[in-house]
């Protein structure tokens, strides 16, 4: 850990010393656009632009309503019920541009899931993760419509998981030391690629990924986690003078505030609808849905979660 820290401090070095690297050709305003085009930001999706900023993204969600299995008592089913899970998350960002090619950015998130009634509760408890990240974000080639750029972070999250079955079962196994509530910290080292390419002042996409790696939200275990991600979007501003944006896209990720279980991976379907008349800000509202695994049913199910997406530019 001590070389990574020592990484990113001479990162933070040549930050301060490189004004040797020449201007990029990205549009002198506060929200940074490539050709023209303004890039809409999404909820679990960075963007690859450097530019100084304050986001915030407040997500809520639930799945429809799942059957828990019972007990089977000659052919016959008791004990099962109904419920749905809540799904809750949070997460602020400050990204500072120091140079024309480099950024700091440092945020912190909140992530929950609970059942909507007690029997859900009792069957798949609560589960909560809290942390944040620190991080720099490093332009690695820029054209008139291509841009490229690289992160590397450190990451840390506690996971906090309540859950009453898996406490019977140790009661019964004899387990000397049976928890109901298991707290559990885990730090990363995180390193991706982030890309923007505008075809026009309309139209433009972005991809990114990322691959982490660390600690387990299981005691003393290791984990790598990966996220990889597409979105294609169209701005009706600069040609119809409609300051509506509209983004459609896809992620794949095995990220624990996510999928709330090691091991795991989920794919997420994105679109979203934001006000894009603002040189100082963005305002927009992202519908995602995106499938999840679940101990105590059959079959995996989906959420559908919507989050407001709010970004101030500076």
């Amino acid at each position: 850990m001590k070389k990574i820290i020592y990484i990113i401090l001479f990162l933070l070095i040549c930050a301060i010393d490189g004004q040797s690297q020449t201007d990029a050709p990205i549009e002198k305003q506060k929200i940074p656009k490539l050709n023209g085009h303004f890039f809409p930001s999404m909820g679990y999706f960075q963007s690859p632009l450097i530019s100084t900023n304050l986001s915030t993204n407040i997500g809520f969600g639930q799945t429809s309503p799942l059957t828990i299995p019972g007990i089977v008592i000659d052919d016959y089913e008791i004990f099962s019920f109904q419920g749905q899970m809540i799904f809750v998350d949070l997460q602020v960002q400050y990204q500072q541009r120091f140079t024309p090619w480099l950024a700091m950015f440092f945020s912190t998130k909140l992530a929950g899931r609970v059942g909507s009634d007690m029997s859900s509760i009792m069957a798949d408890g609560i589960n909560t993760l809290s942390g944040g990240d620190i991080g720099w974000l490093i332009r690695v080639t820029e054209s008139d419509k291509f841009y490229l750029s690289a992160s590397i972070s450190v990451e840390h999250l506690t996971g906090t998981f309540i859950n009453v079955t898996e406490y019977f079962e140790e009661i019964i196994n004899n387990n000397p030391y049976p928890s109901l509530v298991k707290k559990v910290p885990a730090t990363l080292f995180g390193i991706g690629f982030r890309g923007a390419y505008a075809f026009n002042s309309m139209y433009g996409i972005q991809f990114n990924a990322k691959g982490s790696y660390g600690e387990s939200l299981h005691r003393e275990e290791t984990q790598a986690y990966f996220s990889a991600g597409i979105i294609a979007d169209v701005d009706f501003k600069p040609k119809k003078n409609v300051p509506i944006g509209l983004a459609l896209g896809y992620v794949f990720t095995t990220a624990p505030e996510i999928v709330m279980k090691e091991g795991q991976s989920s794919n997420l379907i994105m679109g979203k609808i934001g006000y894009t008349g603002s040189d100082d800000f963005e305002l927009g509202l992202q519908l995602t849905y995106y499938n999840i695994k679940l101990e105590s049913v059959r079959e995996d199910p989906f959420i559908t979660k919507m989050v407001l997406i709010l970004k101030f530019y500076f």
